[in-house]
């Protein structure tokens, strides 16, 4: 008989997240089918130590930090994803005195200064589609050293320090789901993808936000609003966040704070976007910082859920992403009208968001994670495992269509757990201080280990 104590301590939890990590540290190129067969085994492996995690009545701070920084470490000699050879890219060229949104990867006059790693740069045709201040992040670290495991530790190091906001503000139990969670792990410390960039600043504005009911703090609203608005800068998705700072300022009556919020919050953008603007503002013409004339950018499809379904009723509809903007924009109205924390919108708009979206990626998923904390959405815990399913499209270049089954077996995880979550009655841990919550946890552990 299997020791009861031992399913309820982060013994096995933790083994079994740091050994699937060391598993999945040699199995980086995902192009490979055998290859990717050993990934998902390693995936495996973490996900039964994540799921083990849920039942943990208590986790130290010892263990949190153990686990958080040791399946992190083993992952950052692993062989990235594609997309930080663009990252590369673009921050060298940049130290070059040569623009992203003016010149693709396979620009005739960036020839000269192609490196070993430039075959490895994806969709080569296409100027970049990174916002201006991710631009300036690829060029700070370029300027530093054009190095894969520079740039990996400069998406490590903020999704640690969004590990260290999540239990500061709940617990060291319930910021596992963050922390220990494997898609999280493997996005930033394998994949080397820069989305902590963006889940940082938004988790911090959802604190300073939310610290208070109402938020009518002029001091908290506009650093909430300055703290969007570099998420904004970093990926534009996060822009109804800040409408929903601006429409509740709004709603109380303080026109004056609204207007305020609405430079704040696009100040990081246009700031960081004046580098890439020639002639500003004389010429605005001239900051062109998405390649909207891409097929990738206006027809592209990955993975994606509610299109797929209107594609198979309305065809021509695949020819065209911009419709998605319409029912998103609905999506987004309605929950300004529905909620007033931060929290709670973020974690609705970005479940609207990944369904409505034409376009998603395995890392996609990531963004919302933070704010399922609160309700440790149960949807959110199981696409942390399906989203696994999204690399078997990887062997298949360039042919990149999931299956029904496949598609189901990624989604259906997700929008079942949020519907059970959603309709089961409210069981939203309160926030409490952390030395409070600290000592609570470690006194339970202790009490628990002593049994």
């Amino acid at each position: 008989m299997v020791n009861h104590k031992l399913w309820r301590s982060p013994y096995l939890s933790a083994c079994l997240l740091v050994g699937g990590a060391a598993l999945m540290g040699p199995h980086g190129n995902l192009f490979v089918a055998q290859t990717l067969h050993q990934f998902w085994l390693a995936a495996g492996v973490m996900g039964a130590g994540f799921m083990l995690s849920w039942a943990l009545p208590g986790v130290s701070a010892v263990w949190f930090w153990a686990v958080a920084i040791a399946t992190r470490l083993l992952l950052l000699p692993m062989e990235p994803g594609d997309d930080v050879w663009r990252y590369l890219w673009e921050g060298k060229i940049q130290f070059l005195g040569f623009s992203p949104y003016e010149f693709a990867p396979n620009a005739p006059e960036l020839a000269p200064y192609r490196p070993d790693w430039w075959p490895l740069i994806n969709h080569p045709d296409v100027s970049a589609i990174y916002p201006p201040i991710t631009q300036l992040g690829f060029r700070l670290l370029a300027a530093i050293s054009p190095n894969l495991h520079l740039f990996k530790l400069a998406f490590v190091l903020p999704d640690l320090l969004v590990c260290w906001l999540l239990a500061r503000r709940f617990s060291w139990a319930s910021a596992t789901l963050y922390a220990w969670n494997p898609m999280v792990i493997y996005a930033f410390a394998g994949g080397a993808h820069y989305d902590s960039w963006l889940i940082l600043p938004l988790v911090a504005a959802w604190f300073l936000c939310d610290r208070h009911e109402d938020c009518s703090r002029p001091g908290d609203e506009l650093g909430a609003a300055c703290l969007v608005g570099i998420s904004v800068a970093v990926k534009w998705i996060s822009l109804p966040l800040l409408a929903f700072l601006l429409w509740r300022s709004l709603r109380q009556g303080r026109i004056g704070q609204t207007l305020a919020i609405a430079v704040v919050g696009m100040l990081p953008l246009v700031l960081s976007a004046l580098p890439f603007c020639h002639g500003f503002p004389g010429q605005l013409t001239a900051c062109s910082l998405i390649p909207t004339e891409s097929n990738f950018v206006t027809a592209g499809r990955s993975a994606e859920w509610i299109p797929y379904w209107v594609g198979k009723f309305w065809p021509s509809s695949l020819a065209a992403n911009w419709i998605y903007g319409l029912p998103l924009a609905l999506w987004a109205f309605w929950l300004l009208l529905r909620f007033k924390r931060f929290g709670e919108f973020a974690e609705w708009y970005w479940f609207g968001l990944l369904n409505l979206t034409p376009i998603v990626h395995f890392w996609y998923f990531t963004w919302i994670v933070p704010f399922a904390v609160p309700r440790q959405n149960l949807g959110v815990r199981l696409v942390s495992l399906s989203a696994f399913v999204y690399f078997v499209l990887l062997p298949r270049k360039p042919v990149w269509v999931l299956t029904e089954g496949e598609r189901l077996l990624l989604w259906l995880p997700l929008v079942l757990g949020w519907l059970w979550t959603t309709c089961r009655p409210p069981q939203t841990p309160s926030p409490s201080p952390p030395q409070k919550a600290d000592r609570q946890e470690r006194q339970g552990f202790q009490d628990r280990t002593a049994d």
